[in-house]
């Protein structure tokens, strides 16, 4: 990504910067042209936006529960108890919530 498109997407995740490029080509082919920036952002903030976040919101939402899901199972046979879901939330959010939610946003919501 050159200078003048991070200008434009500052602010926006990479998975959402990924989801406007790809809004660019699909637009350009409608519309005959290469449109700037600005108009594409425009463009999806208007028609594409809200749909995408929700969507985005529900894949996250589920992929870090699967995540919590087998961390517990995980504390749980480390420490030979049942560990409750709670728990395990409060310490995946410590432990490996940042760095999931960079890898998932660079890759793994990439392949989505």
């Amino acid at each position: 990504m050159d200078a003048q498109m991070d200008v434009f997407l500052v602010g926006y995740w990479p998975s959402e910067c990924r989801a406007v490029l790809e809004h660019k080509y699909f637009l350009g082919i409608e519309r005959g042209y290469d449109p700037p920036l600005a108009e594409v952002i425009e463009s999806w903030e208007q028609s594409h936006a809200r749909r995408w976040r929700t969507e985005k919101m529900r894949r996250d939402a589920k992929a870090q529960l699967l995540e919590i899901e087998s961390y517990r199972q995980e504390l749980s046979r480390e420490d030979g108890r049942h560990v409750a879901f709670a728990e395990a939330a409060r310490k995946w959010i410590v432990t490996r919530e940042a760095e999931w939610r960079e890898e998932w946003e660079t890759y793994a919501v990439a392949m989505a």
